[in-house]
């Protein structure tokens, strides 16, 4: 069987790396040379969590993945999840933290909720009156730029610099052919109701003897604010700066045109987080890059084949949230193109939810 899998970023080198372990003949096609930062699948780090307040149906998937990167990591000899645990934090009727609270409950996770003074044991959290946070145990961050590396390592054929613009560039030249294709997507399928949105990831300079900001001390964090939405952040990973961004809020972009320059307005919000909300940083940027989300109208992921033509899987779209689950979402495309079907819930990313998802550009 011989596969194309358009995208070499997250969701297509997962997807490559699966079905090769399966025998499937995979050519997998990116535009630039993965892993890269023209798309949305780098920036050092990315969150990984289980007490999943977006919904429930989540975890499942979640703890799968959780095993699928310590298999990666044992397969490649690489570092690429370190568990640090994440917090949840805001007022205790926020989405942040009584979504989370659910699904943990739901699936009996390792959470507890943390009162006000128990979250103050963070020294790097300067908490407000208001603030209580989920502690989420099986929580860290994986490293992108590295975890796509390992899994295209895994594939033996992989063409860079070679943008696939339609589908009938490919479809009659392989037996099934997955999308994978992030930000891209809407060239393959402009049908689809996709925006794309440009994200600013920005460090901030750690200050001298914070070292309660370290991985073993600093947990992974996401925070309700009023001015700035919903912000995260990680430890420091060097030792001299730390992420942090938001979530959403950022302006449409065009995939192939975005604003690289990050200005001082849009830092503005980040700065002052990063001096209110934390201790032992400063609100001096040592580095800012851009990325990209690509959003469905509901936020939830689309993994699905299309349904006049069966061979072409979708995987893409992931709204922000999409990178823990990279390993387990790339094991269901191998399983939709060999298959047909899979053992796993994936109702909630139905192309059928969309009245016009069936059409072919």
């Amino acid at each position: 069987m011989r596969v194309a899998v358009i995208g070499g970023g997250a969701m297509g080198s997962a997807t490559s790396w699966r079905l090769a372990r399966r025998g499937v003949e995979v050519t997998c096609f990116d535009r630039y040379s993965p892993p890269h930062a023209m798309g949305s699948s780098h920036g050092e780090s990315r969150i990984f969590r289980t007490a999943y307040m977006e919904g429930e149906w989540y975890v499942p998937l979640l703890q799968e993945s959780l095993g699928l990167w310590r298999e990666l990591e044992v397969e490649t000899s690489t570092d690429l999840l370190t568990l640090t645990g994440a917090l949840m934090i805001g007022p205790a009727s926020s989405t942040t933290v009584a979504g989370a609270l659910q699904s943990a409950r739901k699936h009996g996770l390792d959470a507890r909720l943390l009162s006000g003074r128990e979250l103050a044991a963070y020294r790097g959290i300067v908490v407000g009156p208001d603030d209580v946070a989920l502690l989420d145990v099986q929580a860290g961050f994986v490293r992108p730029e590295a975890a796509v590396a390992a899994m295209l390592s895994r594939s033996p054929d992989v063409k860079c610099d070679s943008p696939v613009h339609s589908l009938d560039e490919v479809v009659d030249r392989f037996d099934a052919v997955v999308v994978a294709a992030g930000a891209w997507t809407s060239e393959l399928l402009p049908t689809l109701p996709l925006k794309v949105e440009r994200q600013v990831l920005a460090w901030f300079a750690v200050e001298p003897g914070a070292d309660w900001l370290r991985p073993d001390r600093f947990p992974v964090f996401i925070r309700e604010t009023k001015d700035a939405g919903d912000v995260y952040g990680f430890p420091t990973l060097d030792g001299t700066s730390v992420k942090i961004a938001r979530h959403h809020d950022g302006e449409a972009t065009d995939p192939t045109h975005v604003d690289r320059e990050v200005t001082g307005e849009e830092l503005k919000p980040l700065r002052t987080f990063a001096k209110r909300d934390l201790r032992g940083v400063s609100d001096r940027l040592t580095r800012a890059v851009t990325c990209m989300y690509t959003n469905t109208p509901d936020e939830a992921f689309i993994v699905d084949r299309l349904p006049h033509d069966p061979r072409v899987v979708v995987v893409s779209a992931c709204s922000g949230h999409g990178f823990k689950f990279t390993p387990v979402i790339g094991d269901i495309a191998a399983d939709l193109v060999c298959d047909g079907v899979t053992r796993r819930d994936i109702s909630h990313f139905a192309l059928s939810r969309f009245a016009t998802s069936g059409d072919r550009p």
